[in-house]
């Protein structure tokens, strides 16, 4: 594994500390853009755990109920809402998880994870496990430095990936709320969508290479942007497509 230098680690924790003021001048939260693939470096290595039922059903940190059976997990350092994949170093199973609570405060320990991403790295049973942390989206920052390629303060919420509502005109039209190139993460966002959305069947479709999480066709685009209103509110991103404009609809 690629070893980074002091210099370059002293950078990112001034990065990820500035990172964690949630909110800008007019109290609004503003969010990143996914972060490129290509840009998608190891940026800390360590051990984690998870936590279940000493923990289900309190406040997290970021003043949610904490869900055992749901993909979060808890990080000292990393902006609430910043979705981290973690690959088990040990075979190399991938999960997303977003951070809304903080720890673990052991010594040599680096996330927390939800019970049901222990299950997915195969590492419940045994309590911990060597693992790798990427960043796929940054969460809520305020009046601190971007990371590289991240928008300015005076980003727009079309610039965020976030399309403000249309006209009411009828129209066939859907949401595409992520892409991804392993179809595993995909599946993670699809979990999170059904908690949002229990009546909106979102499904994945093969699109160009990528795996697009889609919701079914829609009657208007006032109904698409309510979804995507809604998915602002989770601090979820999303697009609106008109029904026809490509993908295995």
């Amino acid at each position: 594994m690629k070893i980074k230098s002091i210099a370059v680690l002293g950078v990112l924790l001034l990065v990820l500390s500035a990172c964690a003021a949630k909110r800008g001048d007019g109290g609004e939260v503003q969010l990143a853009p996914p972060v490129a693939a290509g840009d998608r470096e190891v940026f800390q290595t360590g051990v984690a755990s998870w936590y279940g039922d000493d923990f289900q059903g309190k406040v997290t940190a970021n003043g949610e109920i904490y869900d055992m059976h749901k993909l979060t997990a808890a990080h000292q350092d990393l902006p609430f809402h910043t979705l981290v994949e973690v690959e088990n170093l040990e075979n190399r199973k991938k999960v997303l998880v977003r951070v809304n609570d903080r720890g673990p405060f052991l010594k040599g320990r680096i996330i927390d994870l939800s019970l049901k991403a222990a299950q997915r790295l195969e590492i419940a049973a045994k309590g911990t496990a060597e693992v790798s942390l990427r960043v796929v989206r940054w969460g809520a920052w305020g009046n601190a430095p971007r990371p590289a390629g991240g928008p300015g303060p005076a980003a727009s919420a079309p610039a965020l990936g976030i399309t403000p509502p249309l006209s009411g005109s009828a129209a066939s039209c859907y949401v595409q709320a992520g892409a991804f190139a392993h179809r595993e993460n995909a599946e993670d966002l699809l979990q999170t969508l059904a908690d949002i959305f229990p009546g909106l069947a979102f499904r994945i479709v093969d699109e160009n290479g990528m795996f697009k999480v889609v919701s079914p066709d829609l009657a208007s685009l006032d109904a698409c942007g309510d979804v995507i209103r809604e998915l602002a509110a989770r601090h979820l991103q999303g697009f609106i497509r008109e029904t026809g404009s490509g993908g295995e609809k």
